[in-house]
């Protein structure tokens, strides 16, 4: 069994303050709330503001899901909802897409349209908790409008309404994927982006370092790469749409993945918070000490919990939920035990809150900020871990930034060949993992676990939803909306297409729709599977 991190650093039997040469507890550590952020932005810790404790819906009807959504409520979800997309929505294409009539509502939310976002929050309020829909890069604009019109048709102002709807569109080339273009998520995401810091909306965007370590990637990877999509994504919106950046640095926010390796989780959050607070504030000039400090949320790691032996998951994920914990995060979901199977049973999702709940005050962790400070050891692995992470992080720089290291294949050459390490590591028990090649035993005797279960029908009865509904639309005013967006997507990189999106989203457009008119205008197909064919003749009508 390796003794040593996931990045190669050797792991001592014992740290002392030979250890840590030179350490300042000032310039390197500081107090919680105080610049550079290790130990956190909150003097007080938990005690001033407990994190957001929720759990990840989204399977089968969105009627369905939102009666998950209530169900979490009354389990004891607290502060905010987090909703996952399906393939199908992922791709911004419709449940009756030839493509999509097996796949709608399988391992997330169908959210297509208006119609799906209104049903989804039925009984639920838009203000009063943090609003999270998650998924891949391309329905970034969608979600985005399903927000604001819904808060205009409950007479809300979309100001009032905070969370995350926007997703990095760096996200598709760490399991996330989508099947639209970089060029045209980057575009997307730029416009939605300059809309909410514009029309001062408390909607942030994802940048997530989870897809990348569920992908394989270690934890100085991580820093690296995600310190990296923030220089990329927020020079773009200084450079490109001349904002403030510290008005673009309130937009993205981190969603770290927390695995088993307790001391190593910490220690990879702290030395983010410290990375970034001095790259916003040397690279960048923040004028503002809020600016300096990454918001970071929590998912423990999916990519641990094994098929086999599930109740050992339970374990895993109250290990991984106290970590996360200890490093001070704003909101955390947690893997379940049937992870590896499906989205969670009822029976998963409350054990998994409750852990939560536990470790919340049973534990006594909230009573102290950053508890493992001055430890010799998470010190000393703070240090490494950033060392390691600077070291990639100017390879990526080197490359010329983010873009350029992902169009030469340096991130998905790194990603790959270090899933494969860690493959070879548990084929070779130099990494074990109970139940998988530690303490195995017969299938027999595995333990049998509720699944929650999509079938195919399911599926079907969505499409066929869909097929009625759009004939009930007022088609006129569709199209008009449809139209308009087609002409202001032929108007440049640069001319935001927010606007025309929301109404689009209003008239009740549709995912498939809205994207597909976008694509044409860019001289891509309707549809990114050539399947289908545009109902509209915008080309024809413009000639």
């Amino acid at each position: 069994m390796k003794r040593e991190t996931d990045y190669g650093y050797p792991i001592k039997s014992v740290y002392s303050p030979d250890d840590l040469p030179g350490f300042d507890y000032e310039k390197d550590l500081g107090a919680p709330g105080s610049f550079p952020y290790t130990r956190g932005y909150h003097p007080e810790g938990y005690r001033s503001r407990m994190w957001t404790q929720r759990m990840t819906a989204g399977l089968g009807s969105s009627v369905q899901a939102n009666g998950v959504l209530k169900k979490y409520r009354e389990m004891g979800q607290r502060g905010g909802m987090c909703v996952i997309s399906d393939r199908v929505f992922s791709d911004c294409i419709d449940p009756d897409h030839p493509n999509a009539r097996r796949e709608a509502g399988v391992l997330g939310w169908p959210g297509c349209s208006l119609l799906e976002f209104e049903e989804l929050m039925e009984g639920i309020p838009l203000t009063g908790q943090s609003i999270t829909l998650l998924g891949s890069s391309a329905p970034t604009v969608l979600r985005l409008a399903y927000v604001v019109a819904l808060a205009k048709k409950r007479g809300i102002d979309p100001s009032e309404v905070h969370g995350s709807v926007m997703e990095s569109p760096f996200e598709n080339y760490f399991g996330q994927t989508d099947v639209q273009p970089f060029d045209l998520n980057l575009k997307l995401w730029l416009d939605a982006s300059e809309y909410v810091v514009r029309n001062k909306i408390r909607m942030r965007s994802s940048v997530i370092s989870q897809h990348f370590q569920e992908s394989g990637g270690n934890n100085a990877q991580a820093i690296a790469v995600v310190l990296s999509m923030y220089k990329e994504l927020c020079g773009k919106l200084v450079n490109e749409r001349g904002l403030d950046f510290d008005d673009a640095a309130m937009v993205p926010y981190e969603l770290v993945s927390i695995g088993s390796r307790f001391f190593e989780e910490v220690a990879k959050v702290r030395a983010m918070r410290r990375m970034w607070a001095r790259m916003a504030r040397e690279h960048f000039k923040a004028k503002k000490e809020k600016s300096c400090q990454m918001l970071i949320a929590v998912h423990t790691s999916g990519r641990t919990m094994t098929y086999q032996q599930p109740l050992n998951n339970i374990a895993r994920c109250a290990i991984q939920t106290l970590a996360g914990a200890i490093v001070g995060c704003t909101a955390l979901d947690n893997a379940t035990m049937d992870n590896a199977y499906a989205e969670p049973s009822a029976l998963a999702a409350r054990m998994s809150l409750n852990t939560q709940h536990i470790v919340a005050v049973e534990t006594g962790v909230t009573d102290v900020v950053d508890p493992l400070a001055g430890s010799y050891f998470v010190e000393t692995l703070t240090n490494k871990v950033e060392e390691e992470a600077y070291r990639i992080l100017k390879e990526i720089d080197d490359l010329g930034g983010m873009i350029a290291a992902v169009e030469k294949g340096y991130i998905q050459t790194m990603l790959r060949e270090e899933a494969a390490r860690k493959f070879r590591e548990v084929d070779t028990k130099e990494r074990l993992v109970v139940g998988v090649n530690h303490l195995a035993i017969p299938p027999e005797d595995d333990f049998e676990i509720p699944i929650q279960e999509v079938h195919e029908g399911d599926s079907e009865a969505i499409a066929r939803r869909m097929e009625t509904w759009k004939k009930t639309r007022d088609m006129p005013l569709v199209t008009e909306r449809l139209r308009r967006l087609h002409a202001d997507a032929g108007r440049g990189e640069r001319f935001n297409l927010m606007p025309a999106i929301v109404e689009a989203v209003e008239a009740y457009a549709t995912a498939g729709e809205v994207i597909g008119v976008i694509r044409m205008a860019r001289g891509l197909s309707y549809d990114p599977f050539r399947l289908i064919d545009c109902p509209y003749s915008f080309e024809l009508e413009a000639a």
